[in-house]
């Protein structure tokens, strides 16, 4: 696992009970597409947040660009590295989808841990805490569930589709945590090496990931409760994602044993 060491300054004050010795970090993923104006000053505030709640804790940031066509340019790039010294950023042409970035993600982690989240935080900053600390209490893998509340913040398609979703999860992959599509998951080696062999591309890898890790007995899946914060707003999803989307429903469907 990894782990640093802190300064000696910090190891004397460890010494008196203030501060630990040896802290475990973690690689925070941010896949994005298409992001909205002024992004990157959001994520240097929200990143800043998770610094600050977090204080002892080696934090890498990576973020993946799935083949933007707007507000991803140099310059935002530039900006980015400025602001987050240390920042990792993956990029590629042509969009392949949520699921892809994530992985993508992951081939450049540096630490035992992994967090991924939306661009924009949706879930707030705390989350990326709770979630932090279920994995060093010994969970392998950690999603958040959203609740009902947050349906009612969605465009009627989207939840619709959100509900028929959570059924299906539910009652016919019988994951452990329904809401799997939510943007939050956070896993350790073994939960990454699950992730690692998912294949579906698009936003619907969240139910592979969750059914492959539920399957692997040995695995610890621990939900957490995540709410959105103020001034989230969501979009709607058009008809060809959402019968590409069915399709990969099926495509789990086809290979469960």
């Amino acid at each position: 696992m990894s782990v640093q060491f802190l300064s000696k300054h910090s190891a004397d004050k460890a010494e008196s009970g203030s501060l630990l010795q040896i802290t475990t970090g973690f690689d925070l993923i941010l896949p994005c597409c298409n992001p909205p104006e002024d992004w990157v000053n959001t994520l240097v505030k929200h990143y800043r947040e998770v610094q600050q709640i977090v204080p002892l804790v080696p934090l890498q940031l990576i973020v993946v660009n799935d083949g933007s066509t707007i507000n991803f340019n140099t310059q935002h790039i530039l900006q980015l590295k400025a602001s987050i010294p240390g920042i990792i950023i993956v990029s590629y042409p042509v969009n392949k989808g949520k699921g892809h970035a994530v992985r993508e993600g992951i081939k450049r982690a540096t630490f035992e841990l992994q967090i991924c989240t939306d661009l924009d935080f949706p879930f707030g900053t705390a989350a990326i805490k709770e979630a932090y600390d279920q994995l060093l209490a010994g969970a392998d893998v950690v999603a958040g569930e959203r609740g009902n509340a947050y349906l009612e913040l969605l465009p009627a398609k989207r939840r619709i589709i959100t509900r028929l979703s959570r059924t299906i999860n539910r009652l016919v992959l019988r994951l452990p945590v329904c809401d799997a599509q939510a943007g939050l998951k956070g896993f350790n080696g073994m939960g990454r090496s699950v992730l690692e062999r998912t294949s579906i591309d698009g936003f619907l890898y969240d139910s592979e990931f969750i059914y492959k890790a539920s399957r692997n007995t040995a695995l610890r899946i621990n939900p957490i409760t995540i709410s959105c914060r103020p001034g989230v707003s969501f979009s709607s999803f058009r008809t060809k994602l959402l019968l590409k989307e069915l399709r990969n429903y099926l495509k789990i469907l086809t290979n469960r044993k």
